[in-house]
């Protein structure tokens, strides 16, 4: 039997191939598969997806996503329902071996596609499609610091369970730095969803209740903690700023904008998270630090998509291909280590109790990985190409065993 579908199928048994990512490294492995999760032990039977010389990988988990705009906003001022826009970025997150996605709905003074209706509507959809979707779908709520008025609203949210991890943002100081430039002003104006005079005086009340913004900040942060929420700061400048949000407990540091800070979050025992497209273009596109140089540093223990689905894959592999680590210490990267950041410890490596999200990548092609194969729960959810399904009696292969460390 093959499967080419990219619909749901019925329960695999297992996976079989010669090159298996366990917590041991690459090796020949047939790991089985029961209500979702990698099994103790290989069952006697049923049917068990055949990777052969395939790489086999857990499943990418990307704590920060925000390439959905795109497809719910693909041009300034059209926008299209939130629930087919998902469908599309479902199959895009399957395909680019995404089974783990936070995606990073902004809530700001902003208005229109970062405001509070674009929010409900995301949560009214993930709520909608959840039987099906294949990925699995989170929210990480980016809050903007000088939305006040949105402070209850961010709170319920959390309280209710809709939100699976808070990050702090504040780009209102750039935005107003900019108030003079007409194309940038433009450009936001048109996310918002208003006239640029209308922008801009959204940014002039905003900026009126700056003296409120850190206690309000504080409130936010410790109801996130108390909810179990993992907290991010996002584009922390220095030091200060650093320190500061890791005493009111966000142990993530997100985009950090200069090697000093991402120096001192690693030396506070927090995660530093950094976009995989940096990786894949060689800089930052913002001037913030070379990705490349920060994991080969050890500054850098996640690797997120940002604004581009296929980077985390490619990212990987691209580190892997230039030597700064191997290919199994790249992973961890964007499977293990977010998945340990975002509080999940159930996901994140192919190890027995662990869900059994895994990718088939072909990479016969230098440079170009390809997802040919996606699983999670332990379902087929994607298929590229003919993969063969055999009985997993008849796999011939190590069991769980050869996984361990």
């Amino acid at each position: 039997m093959q499967m080419t579908s990219q619909a749901t199928s019925a329960p695999l048994a297992g996976i079989t191939g010669r090159r298996v990512l366990g917590t041991g490294g690459i090796v020949p492995a047939t790991l089985g598969f029961h209500d979702g999760c990698v099994a103790q032990q290989v069952p006697q039977a049923g049917p068990c997806l055949d990777a052969g010389e395939l790489l086999v990988l857990p499943g990418i988990v990307d704590v920060h996503g925000d390439a959905f705009e795109r497809a719910v906003m693909p041009r300034p001022g059209v926008s299209f329902p939130y629930a087919g826009a998902l469908l599309d970025v479902d199959r895009q997150l399957l395909a680019h071996g995404i089974t783990t996605e936070f995606h990073g709905v902004t809530l700001s003074w902003e208005g229109g596609l970062r405001g509070e209706a674009y929010a409900l509507r995301m949560f009214e959809a993930l709520a909608q499609l959840g039987p099906v979707l294949g990925a699995s779908h989170k929210v990480h709520l980016r809050f903007e610091a000088h939305h006040l008025d949105g402070v209850e609203t961010a709170l319920a949210w959390m309280a209710s369970g809709r939100v699976g991890l808070l990050a702090i943002n504040d780009h209102l100081p750039t935005m107003a730095r900019r108030i003079g430039d007409e194309r940038k002003v433009l450009q936001y104006a048109e996310r918002a969803e208003c006239d640029m005079e209308t922008f801009r005086n959204r940014l002039r009340a905003a900026s009126r209740r700056a003296q409120e913004v850190p206690a309000a900040m504080s409130r936010m942060i410790a109801a996130a903690r108390g909810a179990g929420l993992p907290v991010a700061s996002h584009d922390d400048p220095d030091l200060a700023t650093r320190q500061h949000y890791h005493r009111q407990g966000c142990r993530i540091a997100e985009f950090p904008l200069t090697v000093e800070t991402a120096h001192a979050a690693r030396q506070l025992g927090d995660d530093v998270v950094f976009g995989a497209p940096n990786v894949m273009r060689g800089a930052s596109h913002t001037g913030a630090p070379n990705a490349t140089e920060m994991v080969s540093a050890g500054l850098c223990t996640v690797l997120a998509s940002d604004y581009y689905y296929p980077a985390p894959l490619q990212a990987a592999f691209k580190l892997a291909q230039l030597g700064v680590v191997d290919l199994p210490g790249a992973w961890k990267l964007v499977s293990r280590n977010p998945a340990r950041a975002a509080g999940l410890r159930d996901r994140g490596a192919l190890a027995p109790g662990l869900r059994a999200d895994a990718i088939v990548v072909d990479d016969r092609q230098p440079g170009l990985p390809r997802v040919v194969g996606t699983i999670v729960g332990g379902e087929l959810r994607h298929a590229a190409m003919s993969l063969p399904v055999i009985d997993i009696s008849g796999a011939g292969l190590a069991g769980n065993d050869s996984m361990a460390a």
